[in-house]
C-alpha cells in the first residue's frame, strides 16, 4: 500500500514537471520577431516601406523552415517564403537581428537572413 502511494506521488511529480517544462518551451515557438526599419528594405518579391513588421517561422514543430512576414496586428501577409537555414557567426550576440545585402542604386537593400532571438540558427531568403 504504501509503496503504491510512493510509486504515484513520483509518477505525478514527473507528470507536473514535464508538463510544466514543456508549456515553458514553446512560449515563442514560432520565433516571433517584431522589427522596425527607418527606411524601406526588401524581401523575395515584396518591397517594405519604412515601419514595423513581424517574422514567424509558420510550423516550428515540423522544423519548417517556412517564415511569414506580417503587419504588427497581423492582419497583412507581406511574406510566406521557404528559406535555407544559416548559421549565426560565432562572434555574434543571439539577439535577434536581420542582415542585409546590397541592391542597386535607388533601390532599398535586401534582407538576406532573419536570425531571432537566441538561436543559433537562422534564415536566409531565397532570391
Amino acid at each position: 500500500m504504501f509503496r503504491k502511494i510512493v510509486y504515484r506521488s513520483f509518477g505525478v511529480a514527473a507528470l507536473v514537471l514535464l508538463a510544466s517544462s514543456s508549456t515553458g518551451a514553446i512560449v515563442n515557438a514560432k520565433r516571433t520577431t517584431f522589427f522596425t526599419f527607418s527606411k524601406p528594405v526588401q524581401l523575395p518579391g515584396v518591397a517594405l516601406p519604412a515601419g514595423t513588421y513581424v517574422f514567424e517561422v509558420v510550423n516550428p514543430f515540423t522544423g519548417s523552415n517556412v517564415v511569414t512576414v506580417l503587419s504588427p496586428d497581423r492582419s497583412r501577409v507581406y511574406l510566406l517564403r521557404i528559406t535555407n537555414r544559416i548559421e549565426r557567426s560565432r562572434t555574434s550576440a543571439l539577439k535577434p537581428m536581420v542582415t542585409l545585402g546590397e541592391a542597386p542604386a535607388g533601390n532599398p537593400p535586401t534582407i538576406k537572413a532573419w536570425f531571432p532571438d537566441s538561436e543559433t540558427s537562422g534564415h536566409a531568403f531565397i532570391y
